[in-house]
C-alpha cells in the first residue's frame, strides 16, 4: 500500500478531529434536545398500573389491564418505556408488548416512537420481574409502525396527542390510519380513526374511546 503525502495525512487528521468534535457537541445538545421536564412528567404519569373503565370493547365485556415500566433511565435519547398490555384474569399472556421512546423536541412538544420485541412473550411480566428485560438492548428493535405521535402538554395539565401525518409513509390510495389519546395524571384515553387520500377523517375501529383508570405508580413499587 502507497504512503499518504504528509500534506494528505495532515488534512485526514484535522478533518478527524472536526468530526469527533462535532460529534461531541452533537451529543450536548441532544441531551439537551431529548428529555425535558415534559418527557419526565409523562413517563411518570404513564408508569404504574392501569385499566380500563369500558364495560364493552369492540363488542366484548372485556376489561384490559396495562404495566408501563421506566427502562433505560440512563440513556440521553429521551424517555424509555416498556408496555405490556394483557385481559385481566386471562391465563394467556400479554397480547401486546412494546418499547415506547419519548423524545423532546426543541419546540416543546414531545415525539413518542413505538417499537416491537423480539421474543416478546420472553419478557411477560416485565413490570414485576424487571431483570428479565437486562438481556435487551435497543439493537434489537424494531420501529412498529410507519408514523410517529406528536404530544403537547395542555393548560389542563393533560398531554394530548395524535399522529403526526407528516411523518407516515403510506401506500398510495390507502387510508393512513391516526390515533388520538390523552394522558392525565389518574387516566389515559384513546381512539384510533384515519385520513382517506382526499385528507378526510374516517372512523376507526372503536366507536369510542378506551379510557384506562390509573391503580398504581411505579414509583410506589420502589
Amino acid at each position: 500500500m502507497l504512503a499518504l503525502p504528509m500534506w494528505l495525512q495532515g488534512v485526514i487528521l484535522i478533518l478527524r478531529s472536526i468530526v469527533a468534535l462535532m460529534c461531541l457537541f452533537s451529543s450536548f445538545a441532544y441531551s439537551a434536545v431529548f428529555k425535558s421536564e415534559n418527557t419526565v412528567l409523562l413517563k411518570q404519569w404513564l408508569a404504574g398500573t392501569h385499566r380500563s373503565t369500558n364495560d364493552i370493547i369492540q363488542g366484548r365485556a372485556v376489561n384490559i389491564g396495562l404495566q408501563i415500566l421506566p427502562i433505560w433511565q440512563d440513556r440521553i435519547d429521551g424517555e424509555w418505556l416498556y408496555i405490556e398490555s394483557r385481559i385481566i384474569d386471562s391465563p394467556n399472556k400479554p397480547f401486546r408488548q412494546r418499547i415506547l421512546q419519548l423524545v423532546a423536541t426543541p419546540n416543546g412538544l414531545i415525539r413518542l416512537y413505538s417499537y416491537t420485541i423480539p421474543r416478546a412473550s420472553d419478557f411477560a411480566g416485565a413490570y414485576y420481574f424487571p431483570q428479565v428485560l437486562a438481556s435487551l438492548t435497543q439493537s434489537q428493535l424494531s420501529i412498529s409502525n410507519n408514523c410517529e405521535l406528536l404530544i403537547e402538554l395542555k393548560v389542563t395539565s393533560t398531554f394530548v396527542g395524535e399522529t403526526d401525518v407528516d411523518s407516515c409513509i403510506t401506500h398510495q390510495g390507502m387510508p393512513l390510519m391516526t390515533t388520538f389519546f390523552a394522558v392525565s395524571e389518574v387516566n389515559m384515553s384513546f381512539l384510533d380513526g384515519g385520513y382517506d387520500k382526499f385528507g378526510n377523517l374516517v372512523p376507526g375501529r372503536l366507536d369510542i374511546p378506551i379510557t384506562f383508570l390509573k391503580l398504581e405508580d411505579y414509583a410506589d413499587r420502589e
